[in-house]
Order: structure tokens, then C-alpha cells, then sequence
């Protein structure tokens, strides 16, 4: 695992675009991918990139596998390097949305203490919003609103009043 830099920015384009199907479920335009605060990727022993996984605009968390290497915890060693990295630069939150019918992230994200705060339908499929506390000290909570605005739901921010008082009471 390293952390990105400009050398290997081509690699990681060239990642991304031999994506197919992870494409599906993976919606961040690699100009933006690019352009991110963090980014760390996995590779195999030859050095070919199997995963990446990092922080976007929002404090977006982001991560892909490549599908024929994944359900070798590739997944999960990413995922506790960006929250490491994330603590450690001060973040107060992670931020992710992610398909209801992707269980085994999920399960992944719930493990390392992402909570699903609400569910949507975005393009005919039901998507899960997740966020992970890195602090206790009710920043979190204070961000909250902020935090939807910037993932662009407003109409719904009324009814999120309740069940962020539910959850960070």
C-alpha cells in the first residue's frame, strides 16, 4: 500500500479506465478521483494496482477492487488505511454512499463503524448514505446539516433533523 503522488497518477488512470463492471458501482469520474485530498491504492506483488481507495470533495470515501481480486480483504486493508490516514490528518468525518444491495460492503463499512443514516432511490436502485465519526467531540454532529447539503438533499433535511438527534443525541 502507498500513498498516491503525481508518479503514479497514469497508473491509477490506467486502472480506472480497465474498470468494467466495477464501474457500475463505482460513480467518482476519474478527474475527480485525480484530484483528490488522499489517495492510497494495493497492488499485487508484480506492481499492477488491484485497489484504490481514498477521500474526495465532502469528505467523500471512496474505494474499488478490482472484481476478480476481490474477497481477499483488499477491501478492508484500504479501507483502514484512508480511516488511519483520515484520524491522523484531523478529519472529523468520513462520508459514503453506497448500493442497499452491496451487502458485503456494507458489512465492511458497518465493521469499521460507518453507520447508514438514511436510504434513497438514485437511478432505480436503493442507495445507502453512510457516515463514520472520526471524533467525539460533536463536530460531527454540528457538520451534519452541511454535510447533506453538500451531497445535494436538500429536501430532505427536515426529516434528517430527527434522526441525526437519534444518532448523535
Amino acid at each position: 500500500m502507498r500513498m498516491f503522488n503525481e508518479d503514479v497518477s497514469n497508473e491509477i488512470a490506467s486502472f480506472y479506465n480497465s474498470l468494467t463492471i466495477e464501474k457500475e458501482d463505482f460513480a467518482l469520474p476519474l478527474t475527480e478521483l485525480l484530484q483528490s485530498r488522499l489517495v492510497v491504492t494495493e497492488r499485487k506483488r508484480n506492481g499492477e494496482i488491484v485497489g484504490v481507495a481514498g477521500i474526495s470533495r465532502g469528505n467523500s470515501f471512496f474505494i474499488v477492487v478490482r472484481r476478480e481480486c476481490q474477497n481477499q480483504k483488499i477491501g478492508q486493508k484500504l479501507t483502514k488505511k484512508v480511516i488511519d490516514l483520515a484520524r491522523g490528518k484531523n478529519y472529523h468525518y468520513l462520508a459514503l454512499n453506497v448500493f442497499q444491495s452491496n451487502s458485503k460492503a456494507i458489512h465492511i463499512y458497518r465493521k469499521f463503524g460507518f453507520k447508514i443514516i438514511f436510504t434513497n432511490l438514485i437511478s432505480s436502485r436503493k442507495n445507502c448514505f453512510m457516515i463514520l465519526p472520526l471524533d467525539f467531540q460533536g463536530a460531527l454532529y454540528k457538520n451534519l446539516i452541511s454535510i447533506i447539503y453538500k451531497w445535494h438533499l436538500h429536501s430532505i433535511v427536515r426529516s434528517l433533523q430527527k434522526l441525526i438527534k437519534r444518532f448523535f443525541p
